[in-house]
């Protein structure tokens, strides 16, 4: 428990929260092998690994399985189909025996969402890139390419864990998509890895607005 709170993720999350928290996880012994987590199931709980390790993988359109990350003691995962309201991108399964904190999506919401998420206004992330700020585009490579804000970075939402350590801690990064869903696990992650993070307040659907 020392551990999980001196990480990045919980320096935001404000103390009766953490205590909350702390009263709300449930503990899950797990395996070597045993599936925690499986890619296209529905979102229904947050992780905390107090002991073991685990790999993530990812099945792509040809069937091959890439590697995303290999999480140990201390770190967490499935925020991403919790704060997208999506299915799951990915597949956590234990590579040692070990023992995990769980908490529900509702509580998941409820203490920590809010805490870890800053949103700006479109016109606030404009200025924000004029002194140096970077958009992040969280869709898919097709999605970008079929059009994105100029001059934006694009790191689909599934590989960010494995690129996270590329980008610069020196900047700020606005994370978007079309709506916000997507991009709020994007900033999820980033402030977790240290990252200064925002969320572009109604994604690239504001923007189309804004041109109207």
């Amino acid at each position: 428990m020392t551990r999980i709170l001196q990480s990045k993720s919980f320096m935001q999350i404000p103390p009766a929260n953490i205590q909350q928290m702390f009263m709300r996880l449930r503990e899950v012994p797990a395996k070597a092998g045993q599936t925690i987590i499986k890619q296209g199931d529905e979102g229904d709980y947050y992780y905390i690994i107090c002991r073991g390790k685990c790999r993530v993988t990812r099945t792509a359109t040809s069937g091959a399985m890439v590697t995303l990350a290999e999480l140990n003691g201390g770190d967490a995962f499935g925020e991403e189909a919790l704060l997208s309201d999506a299915k799951r991108n990915a597949t956590v399964t234990m590579l040692s025996d070990g023992l995990l904190m769980r908490l529900s999506k509702q509580d998941f919401e409820e203490l920590l969402k809010a805490p870890m998420l800053n949103e700006v206004a479109l016109d606030d992330a404009k200025s924000m890139v004029r002194n140096g700020a970077v958009l992040l585009d969280v869709r898919m490579e097709a999605e970008h390419k079929a059009g994105s804000i100029k001059g934006s970075l694009n790191v689909p939402l599934f590989m960010l864990r494995l690129k996270v350590e590329q980008l610069n801690h020196q900047k700020k990064y606005i994370c978007y998509c079309q709506t916000g869903r997507r991009s709020q696990a994007a900033a999820y992650i980033l402030s977790g890895h240290g990252y200064e993070s925002y969320v572009l307040k109604g994604g690239l659907e504001a923007v189309a607005n804004a041109r109207r």
